[in-house]
């Protein structure tokens, strides 16, 4: 196979590559976003607790500023990269980061306020140690239990077990559950 054919043809599969990232990416955002807002719209209808992550928006405001990186990518490998294209990504993207930012802190403190309105609270003790991890908010302060990050996916399948029979356990019920599987991870690990 000729050079340039051959160059060319790497030249594709990056595009290809670097355009199924940006597909996944922005489809990832859509997603994410439709499960924040259907979440925020049938809130009072979650009886134990969900988790709450504000990526998705994140990354459909600066989804124009990963294409913005494809393109130059893509046309420095290509050929060459006009002047005009570059200082129209450029703005565009110095405009759009400052506005991520502003928009993702705004709506973090918005959907707070919003979700403790309703009667939530958030739970540290169930949340992953990630910083980027979304945080779990619980109805009742008493499902946070100071001892339940020893157990906290165990507490988590629990409750989506229980969410998905449409049981509707007691508040009692429901500490009992997780003082009951605090106990079993004491016995099996000391």
């Amino acid at each position: 196979m000729p050079k340039q054919v051959e160059d060319f043809e790497r030249k594709k599969g990056l595009a290809v590559f670097l355009s199924l990232i940006f597909i996944g990416m922005f489809t990832i955002g859509v997603y994410d976003t439709w499960r924040l807002l259907t979440l925020l719209r049938d809130i009072d209808l979650t009886p134990f607790y969900f988790i709450l992550s504000l990526d998705g928006v994140l990354l459909l405001i600066l989804s124009p500023c990963i294409l913005m990186l494809m393109y130059i990518v893509l046309r420095r490998h290509f050929g060459n990269l006009p002047e005009r294209h570059f200082e129209f990504w450029a703005i565009m993207t110095l405009v759009l980061l400052p506005c991520a930012v502003v928009v993702r802190i705004g709506l973090g403190f918005w959907v707070t306020n919003y979700v403790a309105a309703k009667g939530f609270t958030p739970c540290s003790e169930l949340t992953s140690t990630s910083r980027s991890t979304a945080k779990v908010w619980v109805r009742y302060p008493e499902y946070c239990h100071p001892e339940s990050y020893r157990v906290k996916n165990e507490v988590r399948d629990w409750f989506d077990e229980q969410q998905a029979a449409g049981a509707k356990p007691s508040n009692d019920e429901v500490i009992a559950q997780i003082e009951l599987l605090i106990a079993e991870h004491k016995q099996r690990y000391q």
